[in-house]
């Protein structure tokens, strides 16, 4: 019942993305997007390192998911790949910060490959939490092909009202995750899924939403009991 799929891969390099094309044709679906995390919850590569060499390292790796996506039709998402910063050096790393979005969305424009931003939550991520802060932000870059990802999870921890914070800054958001308050699957919590739809609808958002969530009790299940909670909504 899914149209779409997202995957997250530590390395374009190790990926067949013909394979992938051929399953895609097969199951009659598409790759929505392509998560980064994996490089740097792995590898430890972020755009606001100060070490100029791993921070290149960062952007090149970027450029192969950007290269991979624009085989798959398919956008790319930046969340904790964006790194933390020191405030005692917040300048410096939201200047390195700043210069390494420019380069990869400069690379993402010639390949026409739309770039996501995730606002993620204060515990996991220091910086650019809120919708607000990441609208504010992006809308400084000024590029077609940067929008941002929200996430109900994170939206629950920092919005302190969701559906205005979408309203407001619908023209920003190109993605989203649907996970319940707890991380589990929609329906398995306490969020209030129907206002978060109700608004995207109010914004006219066209993209895809996926889910990004615990695989509990496993992965099929969470999946079939996540779809069908929304598909009832």
């Amino acid at each position: 019942g899914f149209q779409a799929v997202e995957i997250h891969v530590r390395c374009a390099d190790e990926v067949n993305v013909g394979e992938i094309i051929e399953c895609c044709a097969a199951n009659n679906s598409r790759i929505s997007t392509i998560g980064t995390g994996m490089s740097y919850v792995i590898d430890k590569l972020s755009l606001t390192d100060l070490d100029s060499l791993r921070r290149k390292t960062a952007i090149e790796r970027l450029k192969g998911y950007i290269d991979m996506a624009a085989l798959l039709n398919s956008g790319v998402i930046i969340g904790s790949m964006r790194g933390k910063v020191d405030y005692s050096n917040y300048e410096k790393h939201m200047s390195a910060y700043k210069d390494s979005i420019l380069e990869v969305i400069d690379y993402a424009e010639y390949k026409k490959v739309y770039i996501y931003l995730e606002a993620i939550n204060r515990y996991e991520i220091n910086f650019h939490n809120t919708i607000e802060e990441m609208a504010d932000f992006i809308e400084s870059i000024n590029s077609s092909k940067l929008k941002m990802l929200i996430d109900t999870f994170h939206m629950n921890i920092e919005e302190s009202d969701m559906e205005d914070s979408i309203k407001k800054f619908g023209s920003c958001i190109g993605h989203v995750h649907f996970a319940d308050n707890n991380r589990r699957h929609p329906g398995a919590g306490q969020f209030d899924f129907a206002k978060v739809i109700n608004a995207l609808k109010e914004i006219g958002f066209k993209g895809h939403v996926a889910f990004e969530y615990l695989p509990y009790p496993d992965s099929d299940t969470a999946a079939k009991n996540g779809l069908d909670y929304l598909l009832k909504l």
